[in-house]
């Protein structure tokens, strides 16, 4: 087989890892939102791709077939794995309402666990088959059976990185999931349609009109605004028909808002956390003046998460307050509160005594510009890796060296009636 036809596959083999890494990616982050961004679902997340990976590459090694034979399949279970992506990212979003799950409530580890080999089963299974079945192509490309699956491994690792690092810093921050899914389409129906081309001269007219409408079909998606239609559907199916104004992902939760008449309620990863211009009341109200009440004179202040919203509006309320540091990790949370204003936010996020740090809480506890009369820990009781970090030793120790000497630190933690 001449140079030229084994250029062009190394080229489908490139995009075969490319596709496989991002769709990976993306699954998995829709599945943490789904799973409410516990970390700890990430391991049968993977462990569930794994599994289909080597089931497909399984099937994908069965059987003799000739060169022609080859290709046309792979052409045919590329184009189905370019179906597969779109259709498990909504099945992602859709999941909790097959199982008659409220959007806003967590799931269980069983739920994780099935939800996972279900929603990654045609796409994992799929490129899976690929690898494999590239190992035969290449074996009849190029004669030689010895390196074929080092060969295949090592072009579709090309490809893996340079899609890792597209995803991370390009389509996650920039694009939404069904538009990532349409561009991987097109790059999979050109690579096919490039090889078929190649290698059947026109002689194979189905294979051929396949690959060549998925690139179409592709590039009329892409241009005609279509994936953000469809986005905006899979968030209405998902919501279950609530009023959500925005969706946006930052690297490091997805933010949803919700408005209900004048109220605003703002979710990271499904669950909410902030909610405009009235708060829930009762616990802003016991969580910040038990302790600033228990204080003499509270001048300094430190929250860390979940200030805005009602608790930097409950510490203004104290006249011997001269300083409020807040702190949050991700700037796009406060955007998003910014962005749809009330009266309460711009009365805490605009005051001059609120200094705000996009930063990480244990890394800002490492060089506190003062010690703190009150620190303020404004997470729920740990239920993420993210979250766990901040109710250990190490942290309480950071706290207690930037607590000032008569310093009160206040954290939540799930209540029982049994203590």
């Amino acid at each position: 087989m001449d140079k030229r036809n084994r250029c062009l596959f190394i080229f489908a083999l490139f995009v075969t890892g490319l596709s496989g890494i991002v769709a990976q990616t993306v699954l998995l982050r829709e599945l943490l939102i789904l799973f409410s961004g516990n970390e700890l679902s990430i391991g049968i997340i993977i462990s569930s791709w794994v599994i289909w990976e080597a089931i497909g590459a399984y099937g994908g090694g069965t059987g003799k077939r000739q060169l022609t034979a080859n290709i046309r399949m792979f052409s045919y279970i590329t184009l189905l794995f370019s179906l597969s992506f779109p259709l498990s990212v909504y099945g992602t979003r859709i999941f909790k309402v097959l199982v008659n799950i409220p959007p806003e409530v967590g799931v269980g580890l069983i739920p994780i666990f099935y939800a996972s080999f279900c929603i990654l089963l045609p796409a994992g299974l799929l490129h899976g088959f690929l690898f494999t079945l590239s190992c035969s192509i290449w074996n009849q490309i190029t004669g030689k059976c010895a390196a074929s699956s080092g060969k295949v491994y090592f072009y579709e690792m090309t490809g893996t990185m340079v899609g890792g690092i597209l995803v991370s810093y390009l389509f996650i921050p920039l694009y939404n999931s069904f538009l990532i899914a349409i561009v991987i389409a097109l790059l999979c129906g050109l690579a096919c349609l490039i090889l078929i081309l190649s290698f059947f001269r026109f002689k194979e007219r189905l294979p051929l009109y396949l690959t060549g409408a998925l690139a179409v079909l592709s590039l009329i998606l892409l241009f005609s605004n279509s994936a953000d239609h469809i986005q905006q559907y899979a968030i209405e199916r998902q919501w279950l028909g609530k009023n959500v104004i925005h969706y946006e992902n930052s690297i490091y939760q997805n933010i949803v808002v919700v408005k209900t008449e004048d109220q605003y309620t703002f979710f990271s990863d499904g669950l909410p956390v902030i909610t405009t211009p009235v708060p829930d009341i009762a616990f802003v109200e016991e969580f910040v003046h038990i302790p600033l009440l228990a204080h003499p004179s509270p001048e300094r202040i430190l929250i860390i998460g979940g200030g805005a919203g009602g608790m930097i509006n409950e510490v203004l309320k104290y006249g011997s307050v001269k300083r409020i540091d807040y702190v949050e990790l991700d700037p796009l949370l406060l955007k998003m509160v910014t962005r749809f204003p009330t009266v309460l936010i711009d009365r805490e996020i605009y005051n001059p005594l609120v200094h705000l740090h996009f930063l990480d809480g244990r890394m800002y506890l490492k060089q506190p510009p003062c010690t703190y009369d009150i620190i303020l820990l404004g997470f729920p009781p740990p239920h993420t890796l993210q979250q766990n970090r901040f109710f250990s030793k190490e942290f309480f120790e950071s706290v207690r060296k930037a607590l000032d000497k008569d310093g009160v630190f206040a954290l939540t933690m799930t209540g029982s009636l049994s203590y």
